[in-house]
């Protein structure tokens, strides 16, 4: 046996293993200058100068296809509208529903402007931007109606879609109020229309509804918000530098007036009682 070859190669093992420590600590010393949550979203838009919007493209009027299979709505102008006032350009990707927090999560895309609603249970999934739209029940009357609250409705009808969001708070305010009455249609559409014929002093439908059905029937207004159900736009839980960013734009966004423009266009003119 060669003793000689022995010494030589355990000598190399252990230079190696050596070496092999001497790297994992300096990777751990890295890990330990790195944030704890990097923002990684970030550090890809300032590299690629585009922001990847993620979206279901099967919802109108916030995102749906056109004739040349092109995603347009009123989201994607909210989020063009966001990504001029940072200074960057918009990419949108198109998907199912139910995959884009899982898109967000693994970094396949970098923000979420889909019609999402900011619930309780997606909290730790994404981190929410200031709410941009109330799709609650709202309050939808005629032109000129003394009905401007949901408490304005003592003594008055309220058309609610049976079995809707609309029908639960009708029931809770019948309680409160003393002599509401209420009618239960088939569709949100046709207690709307009760309240375009007279059989109804009032609507109570979600907040899309009402707002399509003022922008196509000039003789309804909007009255109350009576539940808040707000979307947001979502960015990765660790995207705090992102979240900033899109917050102060979104705050630009819906004080300056452009949101109101947004929604006259994709919704048709809104008017308030």
């Amino acid at each position: 046996m060669n003793f000689s070859s022995i010494w030589t190669t355990k000598r190399l093992i252990l230079i190696g293993a050596a070496v092999l420590l001497l790297l994992l600590a300096g990777f751990a010393a890295l890990q330990l200058l790195r944030p704890a949550h990097t923002d990684l979203a970030w550090e890809h838009i300032q590299n690629t100068g585009t922001l990847r919007v993620g979206m279901d493209a099967a919802y109108p009027p916030f995102e749906s296809l056109d004739a040349k299979n092109q995603i347009v709505g009123f989201d994607v102008d909210l989020a063009n509208e966001i990504g001029q006032r940072i200074g960057i350009k918009m990419a949108f990707v198109n998907m199912a529903y139910d995959g884009l927090f899982d898109a967000l999560l693994i970094g396949q895309v970098d923000i979420l402007i889909s019609g999402i609603v900011a619930a309780p249970e997606l909290e730790g999934k994404a981190r929410f931007s200031v709410p941009y739209f109330n799709a609650g029940e709202t309050l939808v009357v005629k032109q000129g109606s003394a009905i401007h609250h949901i408490e304005d409705m003592v003594g008055q009808t309220l058309a609610v879609e049976i079995g809707s969001g609309g029908d639960v708070e009708g029931r809770k305010w019948q309680r409160r109020l003393d002599q509401v009455n209420i009618i239960r249609t088939q569709d949100a559409d046709s207690a709307l229309i009760d309240v375009i014929n007279g059989q109804a002093d009032a609507a109570l439908v979600d907040g899309v509804t009402a707002r399509i059905a003022v922008g196509q029937h000039p003789e309804l207004v909007l009255a109350d918000n009576v539940v808040d159900t707000l979307m947001a736009a979502a960015v990765h839980p660790d995207s705090q530098i992102l979240a900033a960013q899109v917050d102060d734009a979104l705050k630009d966004i819906l004080s300056d007036g452009t949101i109101g423009k947004l929604i006259d266009k994709w919704f048709g003119p809104q008017h308030n009682n």
